[in-house]
């Protein structure tokens, strides 16, 4: 199939490979880091040089675009739904608002345009793997017809129900992926700054009923090594959390935890924003900048030390 592809970054460059690589042709539309467009040039992709043009004769427009308005300027400010054909695929796979991208399904049926809401989980690891978790809404057929689309990229794909509905399962999905990795932040510090080596409690943890898939697989690259380059960044981890926090009210579901967690990331985000392209792991170092330690090497920097 050709493919355009909007948003090739951390994520999309990975994914993109492995759509190329399986035999697709690609098409990559440069944002603001031109690093991946340039890889993936060099691997066999081309580069967008009019949107227009190449939305009007591919068979998929794929956005891994941050966020709504992002998408939706593309899509009918600068007219790529316009362009699209009757029967393509609008496969949008990062995190935006469910309410908001069944707007954006209602807008494209008008023009007899398909579309999967199908956000992904795993981070870079998994994207350049192509083991990513991806939970899609929309109509049943269209998913059907486009799984093996999905495969390329993803081992554990879900069908999730209406347009909307992969959008809802992802924030539930990553309101609390926030939360555990407060937690773990939150216990990690406290041992280290009571005496305990960060290693030795991650194991134990590992082995007990404190275990999750954020100690175990994503702290030994960040926290506890006290390195903060995105597998997942900050800013759209904070986005999410708004937007889940937005879906808790919509729906009249109270969030006690995810509103501490919405203080808390929105604490690490500062008001300069320096750390906003970090992992979103740094929010570790709320923590630990208030109790004085450096969770990495378990090397306590108490007062007077």
């Amino acid at each position: 199939m050709r493919i355009l592809f909007l948003g090739p970054g951390l994520m999309g460059e990975s994914m993109a490979r492995l759509l190329l690589q399986a035999g697709h042709t690609v098409e990559v539309l440069l944002n603001r880091n031109p690093g991946p467009v340039d890889r993936l040039v060099a691997e066999g992709a081309t580069q967008a040089t009019d949107v227009i043009v190449s939305a009007a004769e591919s068979d998929i427009v794929l956005s891994m675009l941050p966020n709504l308005p992002e998408i939706e300027e593309l899509l009918f400010t600068k007219g790529i739904a316009t362009a699209m054909k009757p029967g393509s695929l609008f496969l949008t796979m990062s995190t935006v608002s469910p309410d908001g991208i069944k707007q954006v399904a209602s807008a494209l049926a008008e023009k007899g345009i398909d579309i999967l809401d199908a956000p992904v989980s795993g981070g870079t690891v998994k994207a350049a793997s192509g083991t990513l978790t991806i939970m899609a809404g929309g109509e049943r057929t269209v998913y059907d017809r486009y799984l093996p689309v999905l495969q390329v990229m993803g081992d554990h794909i879900y069908y999730t129900g209406e347009t909307g509905t992969g959008q809802v399962v992802k924030l539930c999905n990553n309101l609390l992926a926030a939360m555990i990795m407060a937690a773990n932040a939150e216990v990690l510090t406290m041992g280290v700054k009571a005496g305990a080596d960060a290693n030795l409690i991650r194991d134990i943890l590992l082995q007990s009923t404190g275990a999750n898939r954020l100690l175990a697989e994503w702290l030994p690259r960040t926290m506890l090594s006290d390195r903060y380059e995105p597998g997942f960044a900050l800013k759209l981890m904070y986005k999410d959390i708004e937007l889940a926090m937005q879906m808790g009210k919509s729906t009249g579901t109270p969030l006690f935890l995810g509103g501490m967690a919405q203080q808390l990331y929105r604490m690490a985000m500062g008001g300069d924003g320096t750390q906003s392209d970090s992992d979103y792991s740094v929010v570790s170092t709320v923590y630990q900048d208030a109790a004085g330690v450096r969770i990495a090497g378990s090397i306590s920097v108490r007062e007077g030390d």
